[in-house]
């Protein structure tokens, strides 16, 4: 008797003579986000079922997967935004029919949340644990910068926000981060303020990449947008002296800014910030 690869239930007769590995959608879904999560799954042969072997025909049509669902949207999500995401356009990408993508993800909300944790499980937390607080927060916000400029969508419509998807990539990542504390012994909400800050800063720069990621998206690469459609009232108004502080400023910065650069100054300047409070809090 074959049995599911996650629960060890007893499977379902093969569907037009293909054999099945899962019992159910939900059980397919389960699996998969206990891979993506690191987590083991049940392994019924260890008690020496016999468990149908996984094929490319498990389920009709017989090319769909969990996984190439979730990277299909991760596709469409990257090159047109989460606004382009549905389950036809999904669908339509994979060469099939939209109803026989809900026998592996229920609805698009699953979809979405499955597409956050394999986009952050592409680049887990790196190893060893950090040396200090700082070289710690300093790994989590530089992660956090490459998986806004990787998927820009995970930004404004997923990450940001007080109401997150319970997820254990997140879950995973951020306990990762909190161990940036360990050995200085401070109050949990102390350690929450300062990954808050850094979380903060690095979420409010990836706005702007984001917006330029999504401008080149629609009009072009930068130098090449700018000279057919850069607006020259600034200019103008730059010219009047009225706002000659402004100005400097805004000349000295460049076109187009280099917001990698921006982004390491400003989160050195938020650590300093870390750094004296911490230095206050032991005097």
């Amino acid at each position: 008797m074959a049995t599911c690869a996650r629960c060890g239930n007893a499977l379902e007769s093969a569907v037009r003579g293909r054999p099945r590995r899962y019992c159910s959608r939900a059980c397919q879904a389960k699996a998969y986000r206990a891979r993506t999560a690191g987590e083991p799954v049940i392994d019924p042969t260890a008690s020496g079922a016999e468990v149908a072997p996984a094929t490319a025909g498990e389920t009709d049509p017989p090319h769909l997967t969990v996984e190439r669902i979730v990277r299909a949207g991760i596709a469409i999500a990257d090159a047109e935004g989460l606004d382009a995401l549905s389950m036809r356009a999904v669908a339509s990408r994979l060469d099939a029919g939209t109803m026989s993508l809900y026998r592996h993800v229920t609805s698009r909300d699953e979809l979405v949340t499955l597409m956050v944790e394999a986009a952050l499980t592409e680049a887990p937390p790196a190893q060893p644990p950090p040396l200090d607080w700082r070289e710690g927060l300093e790994r989590a916000a530089h992660r956090d910068w490459e998986l806004y400029r990787r998927h820009p969508w995970i930004l404004p419509n997923v990450m940001m926000g007080t109401r997150l998807r319970p997820s254990p990539a997140i879950a995973a990542d951020n306990e990762y981060t909190f161990t940036s504390f360990d050995g200085l012994d401070l109050e949990p909400g102390e350690a929450f303020r300062y990954v808050f800050m850094v979380t903060a800063y690095a979420q409010g720069v990836a706005v702007t990449l984001v917006d330029e990621i999504e401008n080149e998206r629609r009009w072009g690469p930068a130098p090449a947008r700018r000279r057919t459609s850069a607006d020259p009232s600034w200019e103008d108004l730059y010219a009047t002296g009225a706002y000659p502080r402004l100005t400097r400023a805004m000349r000295a910065a460049g076109e187009p800014w280099d917001l990698d650069a921006l982004f390491r100054s400003g989160l050195a300047g938020v650590l300093d910030g870390i750094a004296a409070s911490l230095a206050r809090r032991r005097t």
